[in-house]
């Protein structure tokens, strides 16, 4: 990306900001070990429940709130705290994604471009992506880099204010 662009333009209407756009390139590259780590922190969280009380975590949680000590109560509220805020934050990149099916012009490629980078379990390369979306290479990366600008407006610009509001 030109480093003299400020701002993102498509349809001669300005979508996001320079900075905007990196960040959510960003936020992207990191979904997955975002989804990994969470899904990880959850199988702890349940396998020592089970370990200290023989109870799955949602059980454990109704005899905290019961009975435990205020200290270990803070400490599993901490941490559940932190979890609902990530996966929170994948709710949303998600959401973001499922809007592109519905945008004009484009719209399911740039959901199927962005999935299959970022949001499948297998990301693909570029040019698997391209072989399977019958793509020139310029085409692609043209494609790409309008389908990240999209999503950005999509995710700063409804699913990020829609949290705000709830």
């Amino acid at each position: 990306m030109d480093s003299n662009v400020t701002s993102i333009h498509f349809g001669g209407i300005e979508l996001i900001s320079r900075e905007t756009y990196c960040e959510t390139e960003k936020l992207l590259k990191l979904y997955r070990r975002i989804l990994f780590r969470s899904r990880r922190q959850l199988a702890q969280m349940r396998a020592e429940c089970c370990a200290a009380s023989r109870r799955e975590l949602t059980d454990y949680i109704a005899v905290l709130i019961e009975f435990d000590t205020a200290n270990h109560k803070r400490r599993i509220c901490d941490r559940l705290e932190a979890m609902s805020a990530t996966l929170c934050l994948l709710e949303v990149m998600e959401d973001a994604l499922a809007l592109l099916l519905s945008y004009p012009d484009n719209g399911l490629l740039y959901h199927r471009i962005l999935h299959h980078a970022y949001f499948s379990d297998r990301p693909l390369t570029h040019e698997e992506i391209m072989e399977r979306e019958v793509l020139s290479r310029s085409t692609y990366f043209r494609r790409r880099a309008e389908a990240v600008e999209t999503y950005a407006a999509m995710l700063w610009g409804y699913a990020m204010p829609k949290i705000e509001r709830a």
